[in-house]
């Protein structure tokens, strides 16, 4: 039985039971191969830019005598047009590097898509393009490893195009989870460091105003 870390835990609770799912990147199809195993889904396609990652995804599926994943050599989602699925799990990437491969496939934004994503850094970045490009984060949540705070949404194109804080890019939506607080605490602790590293430059005072402001609404941020 495939047994996943908390990150990769957190994306593959976000999968409903019986979608299809793409995974993006899928390395070594862990989480394709836990769904199976699961049986929340049938059917997945493994994807990756590289042959490498591709082979140990198949070694994975072999290994644990599983059936029923196609696997894709692809940039992104470019090989996946025309594919029938309805899960897009993108993670392990930086949030820069998502919004990109989103971008670059602008035939999903559509309704009918459900996107898992966990961006490794830059999630602020990440959240700000998906608001403004019609997305909407219906449901967030933390993962926690090696004292590393991770983020995971659930997301969908809803056209609504907006824009948020910055304060709401950097800390989400999921003010309620245990690990919030962490989060909030690692920020400020962040825009602090920023904060005391402009004090003594004198050409600096705008920002450091800026900072001051967004070190404000993050200790009172709340969704």
């Amino acid at each position: 039985m495939v047994v996943l870390t908390p990150r990769l835990q957190a994306v593959a609770d976000f999968v409903q039971k019986g979608s299809v799912v793409a995974d993006i990147g899928t390395d070594h199809a862990y989480i394709p191969a836990y769904l199976l195993q699961s049986g929340k889904i049938t059917k997945a396609f493994a994807c990756d830019i590289r042959n490498g990652p591709l082979e140990n995804a198949r070694q994975t599926i072999s290994n644990n005598r599983l059936s029923g994943v196609t696997f894709v050599l692809s940039n992104g989602l470019k090989a996946m047009e025309g594919e029938v699925f309805d899960t897009v799990i993108i993670a392990g990437m930086g949030g820069e590097m998502i919004a990109e491969i989103l971008e670059q496939s602008t035939w999903c934004r559509h309704e009918k898509y459900h996107f898992i994503l966990q961006p490794m850094t830059k999630a602020d970045v990440l959240r700000h393009y998906l608001y403004a490009k019609g997305y909407t984060i219906s449901e967030e949540t933390f993962a926690e490893e090696k004292d590393k705070l991770y983020s995971i949404f659930s997301v969908r194109f809803s056209g609504q195009h907006c824009q948020i804080s910055q304060a709401q890019a950097l800390l989400g939506n999921a003010t309620t989870h245990p690990l919030f607080e962490k989060k909030r605490q690692r920020e400020l602790q962040r825009l602090q460091r920023i904060h005391q590293s402009l004090k003594n430059k004198n050409d600096a005072e705008a920002l450091r105003q800026q900072t001051e402001a967004l070190i404000r609404e993050v200790k009172e941020y709340t969704c």
